[in-house]
Formats: structure tokens, sequence, C-alpha cells
């Protein structure tokens, strides 16, 4: 997709965000796609990359002749309930269906951590993946239940260490 496009898409969205009197706003996908010359899975691109619950935002969907897209901006009073909600979006979500890679990217450009924090983080969590990977084929590929139970186990203990790593990052921002 054009880069282009979804930034411009993406700035739309916003400015509605903005201009609305509630958290939230409803949109229909045709209408979208009509207003910027371009396919509804334009639209779906930019949702599923730029508005995420990492990002802060919460996503209704429904398809269909009807159908809308709700986009909800969580409201955050302070950085430390970002890292709450962070936190509790990790917590509650499948170990293996969490995108670490972006959540350490977006606590890098929205300033939570600095580069190096960043670097030594993907680091652990990358090492941690590899380790798994490497322990999986040393085991008798036969045995598929006991590389499933070493598979889930690492992405739980990858999961456990991002969560440890978010509280210690609200920690520090509450000292500040």
């Amino acid at each position: 997709m054009n880069n282009n496009m979804t930034d411009i898409i993406e700035r739309y969205i916003k400015e509605l965000l903005q201009e609305s009197n509630e958290d939230f706003v409803t949109l229909k996908r045709s209408n979208v796609a009509e207003k910027f010359d371009c396919v509804p899975s334009q639209l779906n691109y930019v949702i599923k990359t730029r508005f995420t619950p990492e990002h802060g935002f919460i996503i209704e969907s429904k398809r269909g002749g009807g159908g809308f897209i709700r986009i909800t901006k969580v409201t955050l009073h302070n950085n430390t309930d970002y890292i709450d909600y962070l936190i509790e979006t990790v917590q509650n979500e499948e170990a293996n269906n969490i995108d670490y890679a972006k959540i350490l990217k977006i606590l890098k450009d929205d300033k939570y951590i600095n580069h190096f924090d960043y670097e030594v983080m993907a680091t652990a969590i990358d090492s941690l993946y590899n380790n798994s990977l490497e322990t999986i084929l040393l085991v008798n590929r036969d045995d598929k239940d006991f590389s499933t139970i070493i598979s889930e186990n690492t992405w739980e203990n990858i999961r456990q260490l991002l969560i440890k790593f978010l509280r210690t990052i609200k920690y520090n921002k509450e000292k500040i």
C-alpha cells in the first residue's frame, strides 16, 4: 500500500477523533474508501497497523451492508496509565499472539524507553525465542506434544518478561 496514502488516512481518522465529542468515531469502510479513492482493504490495513491496542485504541467492526468500524481512543490520564493499559493488554492476550516487536517500537517511539533499553529488551526476547527453537530441534521431532509444550512455555516466558519490563518502566516513570 502506498505509504503516503496510509499516512493520509491515519491523519484523517485522528482528525475525526479530535473533532468528535466522544472518545470514538464510527466509519463506513466504503465511505472512507470512496473519499480517498482507494479500496476498503487499504482502510483495514491502516486500522490494523496504526490503531491497535498497543497504540491506545479499541476497534469494533461489523461487516456487511450496515457494517461499520468504530475506533475508540482509550483515554489515559498520564504515562503510567498507558503502561497499566499495556500490562493489562499483554496479560489478557494469548502469549503467542502478542506483537512484542511492535510494543517495544511504540515504547521507544513514544520515549518511554531509550534506544539502548529497546535494543536490550529486543535482544533478550530474540535470544529467549531462538533458544527455544534450538531446544525444540534437539528434541525428538516425532514428539510433537513435547515440542508444543516447549513452544507454549517459551511464549509465556516472553510474555512474563515483557510484563516485568513494563512494570519496571512504570515504576521508573512514577519516580520522575
